[in-house]
C-alpha cells in the first residue's frame, strides 16, 4: 500500500457541502479559514487568490482547481483593488445550493465545496501537504481527473437524490487526483516531493508498510539505495524533518487510531507499533499528541459516550 492510499484509507469524512457561486464584477470574498478542507473549481471567468502563507497573487482562470487546508485564511477577488466581503455575509445570499452576488458586471462562476475530516485523521494530511494546492487548467490531467470535474459540475448544476453523498465521494476523488496532478509538477519541497522522489519514496513506503520495525537511518538508506549521509541530508531537506522523526509521527498516529478502535492494553498497542517499552511509547506519544496515552483514551471514551448519548436523546425526541 502506497503512503497516500495508507492515509486516505483511514480518513473519516464527517460531512460535505457544495455551492455554485456566480460572482459579477466587481466582487471579492474573504475567509478567516475554517477546519474543513476547502475546494474551489473555476467554471468560467477569472480571479485572483491570496492566502496568509502565500500573499503573492495567484491568477485563476476557468478550469483551475485550488484546495486549502487547515484554517488557512484566504481572499479571492476579481481583480486587484476590489473589496472583499466576508464569506459569512456572502453565505446569507444562498438560495438552495446557489449564491449570486457582486456588482453586476462580468460573471465568474465557481463550484465551491468543503468536507470535514476527523481531527485525528487530518493530522497526517496537514503535516505532509502544503496549505494550498493549485492545479492549473493547463497542467496535465488524466481522463479520470477531468471526468471527476465534469461530474462535479453536473451535480452542482442539477442536484438530485443523494446529491450530498455523491458530492462527498466526488470530493474525495477530486482530492486524490489533485494531489496526483501536483506530484506531476515535481514540487521541490514537502511530502509530495518526497513521494515523487524515486529513492525517498522507497524509504517512506517501508515505514508506512511496517512501522513496528525498529528502523534505523542506515536501514532506511539501504531501502532508498543511498548512502546514510546522503539519504539523511536529502530526507531532511525535502521533507523538513528527519527520517526517524517522520517515523515517530506515523507510529503515534497509528497508535492513536488503535486506542480509539479497541480496548487493548497500552502495552499491547505500544508493541504493535514498535515500542517494547511502555515508558518510551508514553514519552513519544506525549511529544506528538500533547498528552499521555491513558489520558487520550479517557478523552476518546468521554467524547464517544457524549456522542452516543446525543444520538439516543435525538431518537427519544423523535419518538
Amino acid at each position: 500500500m502506497d503512503p497516500l492510499t495508507d492515509i486516505f484509507s483511514s480518513m473519516r469524512m464527517r460531512k460535505a457541502k457544495f455551492t455554485t457561486l456566480d460572482a459579477t464584477a466587481p466582487w471579492g470574498v474573504a475567509s478567516d479559514g475554517d477546519p474543513a478542507i476547502k475546494f474551489v473549481l473555476v467554471v468560467r471567468g477569472s480571479a485572483v487568490l491570496t492566502t496568509r502563507e502565500n500573499p503573492h497573487p495567484v491568477s485563476l482562470r476557468a478550469g483551475d482547481v485550488f484546495i486549502i487546508f487547515g484554517n488557512e485564511p484566504y481572499r479571492v477577488i476579481d481583480h486587484k483593488g476590489s473589496l472583499a466581503v466576508d464569506c459569512l455575509d456572502v453565505e446569507t445570499l444562498r438560495v438552495g445550493n446557489r449564491i449570486q452576488f457582486g456588482g453586476g458586471g462580468a460573471t465568474t462562476t465557481f463550484i465551491s465545496g468543503f468536507f470535514e475530516v476527523d481531527r485525528l485523521d487530518a493530522r497526517p494530511l496537514l503535516n505532509v501537504l502544503p496549505k494550498l494546492l493549485h492545479v492549473k487548467s493547463e497542467q496535465y490531467r488524466s481522463r479520470a481527473f477531468q471526468s471527476v470535474l465534469e461530474l462535479l459540475a453536473a451535480e452542482a448544476d442539477a442536484p438530485g437524490l443523494g446529491s450530498d453523498a455523491v458530492v462527498r465521494r466526488l470530493f474525495e476523488l477530486l482530492f486524490i487526483h489533485a494531489i496526483r496532478a501536483q506530484q506531476g509538477s515535481t514540487p521541490k519541497r514537502g511530502w509530495l516531493a518526497a513521494v515523487s522522489d524515486r529513492n525517498l519514496a522507497l524509504a517512506i513506503e517501508a515505514m508506512h508498510a511496517e512501522p513496528q520495525i525498529a528502523w534505523t537511518v542506515d536501514e532506511l538508506a539501504k531501502k532508498a539505495g543511498m548512502s546514510r549521509s546522503a539519504f539523511a541530508a536529502r530526507f531532511k531537506d525535502v521533507v523538513g524533518q528527519t527520517p526517524l522523526a517522520y517515523l515517530t509521527e506515523w507510529r503515534i498516529y497509528q497508535a492513536a487510531r488503535l486506542i480509539e478502535r479497541n480496548a487493548d492494553r497500552l502495552s499491547v498497542v505500544a508493541r504493535s507499533i514498535g515500542y517494547q517499552s511502555e515508558a518510551a511509547f508514553t514519552k513519544a506519544f506525549r511529544k506528538v499528541m500533547g498528552t499521555v496515552p491513558s489520558e487520550y483514551r479517557k478523552r476518546v471514551s468521554k467524547a464517544y459516550t457524549g456522542s452516543a448519548a446525543g444520538v439516543i436523546d435525538e431518537m427519544r425526541e423523535a419518538a
